[in-house]
């Protein structure tokens, strides 16, 4: 073969390789943004994963009514995270090996300590709807991860100051939580915010022996003998989704709800209440992410009829869990993102997450640009059950401003109290 024709062939096969990724990168411009989520749709966390789903669908749904994102319509790329750490780490890295570098997920604390660390790696973003361990934007900051979510200062300070200050008579105080770096930092914050409210009041108050729980079991009898024999009179139930509803109602069985005189949960709320119905303890409080029958969502916050005008068309029933709304949140952090940036590429999208502000159903929301923290509000209310359908709901909503809380931003340094 003589040099020419070598040299020819080469050129047709240099061009063929160029058209080709000319046609992938002008369809990828062309085709749909895709947003990917990294979810539990199997095992004992599959309930709050579908909801967690239709808070993204709905504002999926809203915003390709009006336009999508850069002129294209928004695809929401599904993963299954199991539930789990290693579920999770699979589903990110499948995620950037089929090209997509934007996802809301790591629902949970150890999935977003699992998978922070090789975003970098992976030139993926992800935006977390509801993790609460402290380090994942202190010592184990990582400049991809965001999250738009309360952290364990916040809620669970949050969530003891209410309790103690509402329930003065309650003088010992059990906690109940994974036995994990987080369910640590629950018992640590819960304590801390009973303790400020109960000095700020002048009331002495003490905390029994907490109890830590594995969250990938079926039987809580330990654990719930361990509770009730405690000596304590109220009591913060720290695990959640499966494992919170298992817990208080195997506790039920035995007489737990009426040896403390409140119970407290760290966020499954309605979801509790669906399953237990008229079963649900009567003296039961709780996070809640959003009550749209209620103030200040009901008339206070536009976005909140929104998200209940779109989550009943993707979910058939306006009867959701609030949680609904923390990943709905999560997925207008990356719409508005992208929109702000006027780009997919991963080093827009996290300089323009940085110091972004925008409204949810919840209320205004920031996230700062330092360590990547969301601040907005947390809001607390009474579970229970009751006669209008569904047959259980939501009531006396407490709103507390997180930025009167939140700890100053300090990445790559552990927060110490």
């Amino acid at each position: 073969m003589s040099i020419q024709r070598r040299s020819l062939l080469r050129g047709a096969g240099a061009a063929a390789v160029l058209g080709a990724t000319g046609v992938r990168f002008a369809q990828a411009q062309s085709g749909p943004v895709r947003i990917g989520t990294m979810l539990p749709m199997s095992g004992i966390g599959a309930e709050a994963g579908a909801a967690w789903l239709n808070g993204i669908k709905a504002a999926q749904m809203q915003w390709n009514e009006n336009g999508g994102l850069l002129g294209r319509q928004i695809e929401i790329v599904v993963r299954d995270d199991k539930f789990s750490s290693a579920g999770a780490v699979a589903a990110v890295r499948e995620l950037a090996g089929d090209g997509v570098n934007l996802s809301i997920g790591a629902g949970q604390s150890p999935m977003a300590l699992a998978i922070a660390p090789i975003l970098h790696e992976l030139n993926a973003v992800v935006v977390a709807p509801a993790p609460t361990v402290m380090s994942v934007t202190h010592e184990n900051f990582s400049p991809n991860f965001f999250r738009a979510a309360s952290n364990a200062l916040m809620l669970y300070g949050g969530v003891g100051s209410v309790m103690a200050s509402r329930f003065a008579d309650v003088k010992t105080w059990a906690v109940i939580a994974p036995d994990s770096e987080n369910g640590r930092d629950v018992v640590r914050f819960f304590n801390k915010g009973v303790s400020d409210a109960a000095a700020k009041a002048g009331r002495p108050v003490r905390f029994v022996e907490p109890v830590y729980a594995s969250l990938n079991k079926a039987d809580y009898k330990v654990e719930i003998n361990s509770l009730m024999n405690s000596g304590a009179e109220g009591l913060f139930v720290g695990l959640t989704a499966a494992p919170c509803v298992s817990l208080l109602q195997q506790g039920r069985g035995v007489g737990m709800d009426k040896k403390f005189k409140v119970i407290g949960e760290a966020g499954t709320e309605l979801l509790i209440a669906k399953a237990m119905g008229k079963s649900t303890p009567g003296n039961l409080w709780g996070v809640t992410f959003w009550a749209p029958e209620l103030e200040p969502f009901k008339s206070q916050f536009p976005v909140s009829r929104q998200l209940a005008t779109y989550i009943q068309k993707v979910a058939g029933t306006p009867f959701v869990p609030g949680i609904v709304q923390a990943s709905h949140r999560s997925a207008l952090a990356i719409f508005n993102a992208v929109k702000k940036a006027n780009s997919t590429e991963t080093p827009a999208v996290i300089q323009a997450l940085e110091g972004l502000q925008f409204d949810t159903a919840a209320g205004p929301y920031r996230i700062r640009k330092e360590d990547h923290q969301g601040i907005g509000s947390c809001y607390f209310a009474k579970i229970g059950a009751r006669d209008a359908p569904p047959g259980y709901g939501l009531e006396e909503v407490v709103r507390l401003d997180e930025s009167q809380i939140a700890e100053p931003p300090t990445p790559g340094k552990k927060y110490e109290i």
